[in-house]
């Protein structure tokens, strides 16, 4: 087996065996915004305490960790997810990020521009900050608006929706990395 194929396999290993010794948490509690945007609310922060939480666990020495060569490190990943949190939200609502987040379309530069773990918990924090307050400010008629999607016309609702699946989806690539360095998820320490 190859080297990449045995950090996969390590990693989907852990996401497995992770997630079977778990209980379901709690449903995250709905924002005291009303309707679909207080439900979205409520899941973003569900998956922001998560992601924070993780990001507080994992030790400094370990953000430059990676899975396999060409894989997101540990670093890269949470820079990711800042980085989809300012960007999507800006397709959905039209607001543009704060210009002090330093916010550029380069991708690759965006993920790569720090190892900080106090840095990386910085930017993390006022993306899902930038996230929470465009959401909050949408009118139900404002989630109906068609919005321009990589070359495609969405709903911001269906942006939003894509936002929330996102940051999920790279809470459990997160969630790997850790069980992959033996570190525990904060939120299921001490759980069978």
């Amino acid at each position: 087996m190859t080297t990449m194929m045995k950090a996969i396999a390590v990693v989907m290993f852990a996401t497995v065996a992770g997630g079977v010794a778990v209980a379901a948490p709690p449903a995250p509690a709905a924002d005291k915004t009303g309707g679909l945007q207080g439900d979205m609310l409520g899941v973003l922060g569900d998956v922001e305490k998560k992601i924070l939480s993780l990001e507080e666990a994992v030790p400094q020495n370990k953000f430059d960790w990676r899975p396999a060569p060409g894989v997101r490190s540990v670093a890269e990943a949470y820079l990711h997810i800042a980085f989809a949190n300012y960007n999507l939200t800006r397709m959905a609502t039209g607001k543009t990020p704060p210009a002090d987040t330093g916010l550029t379309q380069d991708r690759a530069k965006w993920d790569t521009q720090t190892t900080d773990k106090a840095k990386i918990k910085t930017i993390l924090e006022k993306s899902f900050a930038f996230a929470h307050e465009n959401i909050r400010g949408l009118s139900d008629a404002d989630l109906d608006k068609k919005v321009e999607f990589f070359g495609h016309q969405m709903s911001a609702r269906a942006v939003l929706l894509v936002l929330l699946g996102h940051d999920n989806e790279h809470l459990g690539q997160s969630i790997a990395y850790a069980r992959a360095n033996k570190i525990v998820p904060p939120w299921s320490e001490g759980k069978k």
